[in-house]
């Protein structure tokens, strides 16, 4: 976003796609780019497990079987594709208020510190994963693609179902919430040059635009 606010892309763009659809079509191609990457990864880990474990078993040892239900599987691109529109769409906004990468990192900071708060309650969550520490930690829609996927909850002690699908609606609706505010500052924000935006600034364009 900031790269193309420098070499005024953005003005060209804006004049044939509508800021919303260029935002969003920003953000759907870069996540497949993040899906492919991660497919990449997961074949290589099957490919990967099945010869180790051919390799353990031909010398002696049997009885190896790793076993993952689907609903891992479902659960888990569920909650990576709503952590990664609700951290791309902050970066999005981010983006849209800043006119330099420099200036990029140091608002970014916030965003930065959300995902460190993810990691640092993972360890009493994965100590108690059902207490009502971790049921109500594990509902905030910015910690919950950590704290409710194979790392944490899921994995060491599958939540009731009310509970994913919960975390689920609350992260959906949080995403579409974040999409609607950065698309009212991206609109704006894009054609913006010379300074950093203030959050007065920010607070008027959601109001006006």
């Amino acid at each position: 976003v900031v790269e193309e606010k420098e070499t005024r892309i953005a003005e060209i763009l804006f004049s044939s796609v509508r800021s919303m659809t260029l935002m969003l079509g920003k953000l759907i191609g870069v996540s497949l780019v993040a899906l492919t990457q991660l497919g990449i990864w997961a074949i290589a880990f099957i490919v990967l497990s099945a010869y180790g474990i051919s390799a353990l078993e031909a010398q002696g040892l049997e009885g190896i079987n790793i076993h993952l239900p689907l609903a891992f599987f479902v659960s888990f691109f569920l909650f990576f594709a709503l952590g990664y529109f609700i951290y791309a769409t902050l970066y999005t906004l981010v983006g849209s208020m800043v006119t330099t990468t420099q200036e990029g990192g140091q608002v970014a900071m916030p965003i930065i510190f959300l995902l460190m708060g993810g990691l640092y309650l993972s360890f009493p969550v994965m100590r108690s994963p059902n207490s009502s520490f971790a049921i109500w930690v594990s509902m905030v829609p910015f910690f919950s693609p950590i704290l409710m996927t194979a790392v944490v909850r899921i994995v060491s002690q599958t939540p009731p179902l009310w509970q994913i699908a919960l975390s689920l609606l609350i992260g959906a609706v949080t995403v579409v919430l974040l999409l609607w505010l950065a698309s009212r500052i991206y609109r704006i924000g894009m054609l913006m040059y010379g300074k950093k935006a203030t959050i007065p600034e920010v607070w008027r364009w959601v109001r006006q635009a």
